[in-house]
């Protein structure tokens, strides 16, 4: 009796692969476990997609091409709530990583490396509702949760090495989904945001310096830059929840003192905001009170 059962099992073990062995079959079984996987990864990275050296990308899991996430990807280290551009050894920082999207549903991860590519510093999660750490290839990083996948903006600390170890560059791949429950349709952006050392410098000149005015009668942000270099200006208003807003291109600009003007949404209501304007990849932050 028992060898009879065995014997219909393996009939049927048999059938079922058989079953599959067409390459419709076979493509189909792929896209679901596609899917899952891209259902699972909704509560973070797997981990090493940061682009980083020795790093895999998103699109490993996601259909499409990467593309340059210059001026869409900022990341800020805040020291007692002023930006700053260089960093002093064993110092934490608050660190505000933000999309210039309004996007329902996105997804990052990022890893802090040193000019050897190995690990530089420690990070703390400060918001553990919406973001965690992971460890892939020896390397801890930050990725979002499921709950912080709302979001467009997230920080967390960041404590810096204990000695001088040299430039230190966050490289960062953000995931700006379409929400479909599936690995198809989603932009993934990689970006490169470098920090150097303050160890035997006696003065520090940031690259981007601005001052920002709100004009209520034109509902409109005037902007003053001094960059020390070229690129596209974006402007990203991210609320005081850490959403983003609204966000702008705002052109092209050259090296030295320029004036901009963007007129905001008139849905945008009375409040603080915090208005990140990004040069090249080089950002200045500013507070700034809307009053309508």
């Amino acid at each position: 009796m028992n060898k009879n059962y065995i014997f219909i099992g393996l009939l049927a073990a048999s059938g079922f692969l058989l079953s599959f062995s067409g390459n419709n079959s076979f493509q189909t079984v792929k896209n679901f476990s596609k899917n899952i996987h891209s259902a699972f990864n909704q509560a973070g990275s797997p981990g090493g997609r940061t682009g980083a050296p020795g790093d895999g990308v998103c699109t490993q899991c996601h259909s499409g091409t990467v593309q340059s996430g210059s001026g869409f990807n900022n990341v800020t280290l805040l020291n007692g709530g002023n930006p700053v551009s260089e960093y002093e050894v064993s110092t934490t920082y608050q660190v505000q990583l933000s999309m210039a999207t309004n996007n329902v549903k996105n997804g990052f991860e990022i890893v802090a490396l040193n000019p050897n590519n190995t690990v530089a510093g420690t990070w703390t999660i400060t918001d553990a509702t919406h973001t965690k750490t992971i460890t892939s290839g020896g390397k801890s990083r930050v990725t979002h949760k499921l709950a912080g996948t709302s979001l467009t903006s997230w920080t967390f600390n960041w404590t810096s090495p204990a000695t001088n170890v040299g430039t230190v560059t966050f490289y960062l791949a953000t995931n700006q989904t379409n929400n479909s429950s599936s690995d198809a349709g989603d932009v993934i952006r990689t970006s490169q945001h470098s920090f150097g050392s303050q160890a035997g410098v006696e003065e520090i000149t940031p690259t981007l310096e601005t001052q920002i005015g709100y004009q209520a009668n034109t509902n409109s942000l005037n902007i003053q830059l001094n960059s020390k270099v070229d690129g596209s200006v974006f402007v990203n208003v991210v609320d005081l929840s850490g959403k983003s807003v609204f966000t702008e291109k705002l052109g092209t600009v050259s090296a030295g003192e320029s004036s901009l003007s963007v007129r905001l949404d008139n849905e945008l209501t009375s409040g603080i905001y915090m208005i990140n304007v990004s040069v090249d990849n080089n950002m200045a932050m500013k507070k700034v009170f809307i009053s309508k």
